[in-house]
């Protein structure tokens, strides 16, 4: 056991859902009453395996893998759900070490139900959605990315359990499409059923799906159900659109957690040449065309957004609350930028 994890928490994986054809949810169980551990909404592990990876010469090399994800279940419920997404291709080689660097994938081939995992838990304080793991804000307006709904799972679980009337949810929830493609049927957003069976059953939860790259969109049979194409705080004309204020209502009460990628969040991107783009995100079209103050705005970014260069670009968690900045190591030894 590398060092540092000997007295890391043991749980055992007992079932795995398809959330999508490339992400599956993992639901964890203590494997003794001692390994279970109180959590918040907005927390996250990270999660250690020994997986076999592939090298350049088509063998399997095995070595110690560590990720963190947003746990994705309630701390009101004895299991922890954890949604993995493949990063990257089962095999992929990165070019510059010789070695397959990716996780989910291999996680996915090699872990087994019943087979168990070790997790580290991060306690620290200020942590995304503190406020509202501490009942400070209540009325919520949730931005999320297509990876970046796993919080918003948590909450949603956390509000269906505690029942507090003075919780209010709206989930602005961008992806590129709903489908696979054109001719592969298969929904690709994450959670996409739960979420709609959940808006029907929850009068305090709202869902607004919008597809940036889909010219048309499903009919809502539902009042809690909203579908759009294009990107939020744009009108179909191309013009401004004040997106909180439409689908969520008092902007002087929202609190607006970002989650997702770095251009999502605050636009900014890097370039095949490795320069910083910068243009805007939620957090600049929330306080320039709605006006929300900077703290009713809390971000959990999960990786710098590289152009042109997705396959091989390091994923990391980056998570910002308020002038902090941590910076949490997932793929590579460096940033890579």
């Amino acid at each position: 056991m590398p060092r540092g994890w000997e007295d890391a928490y043991e749980w055992q994986v007992v079932d795995r859902l398809v959330e999508t054809p490339d992400t599956y949810t993992y639901i964890f169980s203590p494997t003794t009453a001692s390994q279970k551990f109180q959590f918040a909404v907005g927390q996250f592990v990270t999660i250690g395996a020994f997986l076999k990876r592939h090298t350049a010469s088509g063998a399997l090399e095995e070595s110690w893998v560590e990720r963190a994800y947003s746990i994705a279940s309630s701390p009101t419920r004895d299991l922890i759900e954890l949604t993995i997404k493949a990063e990257k291709p089962y095999g992929y080689i990165n070019p510059r070490t010789g070695k397959a660097d990716g996780f989910a994938a291999y996680f996915f081939e090699q872990v087994k139900i019943g087979d168990k995992t070790k997790m580290k838990f991060n306690p620290k304080k200020d942590h995304f959605l503190a406020k509202v793991a501490a009942g400070i804000e209540k009325d919520i307006a949730y931005w999320s990315g297509a990876n970046g709904a796993e919080s918003a799972r948590c909450l949603i679980q956390f509000m269906e359990d505690t029942r507090d009337p003075e919780m209010r949810l709206t989930l602005f929830y961008s992806n590129p499409h709903l489908y696979v493609s054109e001719t592969e049927r298969n929904v690709n957003v994450i959670y996409y059923n739960w979420l709609m069976e959940m808006a029907k059953k929850m009068e305090n939860l709202k869902i607004v799906f919008t597809f940036t790259r889909d010219k048309e969109t499903p009919s809502s049979d539902h009042p809690r159900i909203i579908f759009r194409t294009g990107r939020f705080f744009v009108d179909p004309s191309g013009a401004p659109e004040k997106t909180l204020s439409k689908y969520h209502g008092n902007i002087n009460t929202a609190f607006n957690p970002i989650c997702g990628s770095s251009r999502l969040i605050n636009g900014t991107f890097q370039l095949p040449d490795g320069k910083i783009g910068r243009g805007k995100g939620m957090m600049q079209y929330l306080m320039e065309i709605e006006g929300v103050k900077q703290e009713k705005i809390d971000k959990e970014q999960f990786y710098l957004d590289v152009l042109g260069d997705s396959a091989s670009q390091p994923h990391f968690i980056v998570h910002i609350v308020g002038l902090q900045l941590l910076i949490y190591y997932i793929e590579n030894n460096t940033l890579g930028f």
